[in-house]
């Protein structure tokens, strides 16, 4: 749901999103390597995908990269 365009609302899970996709439903994504959800975190470099159960798992996603992968 995440299109690239500046994050300027948050959807019903808080995660940041651009205007266009505020009221759609949150993404669901399941980390591919543990299985865990994946939450969006901010680093210094912007927003990316991490899955929940780090440290354990330090599987990462660009948002670039989840929205190609799109249903």
């Amino acid at each position: 749901m995440f299109c690239g365009e500046s994050a300027t609302k948050q959807n019903q899970e808080g995660q940041p999103v651009c205007r266009d996709h505020a009221e759609q439903p949150p993404k669901n994504v399941e980390c591919p390597d543990c299985g865990l959800p994946m939450k969006l975190k901010e680093g210094q470099y912007g927003f990316f995908w991490g899955c929940e159960g780090y440290p354990q798992c330090q599987k990462t996603f660009q948002i670039q990269d989840l929205t190609d992968r799109e249903d």
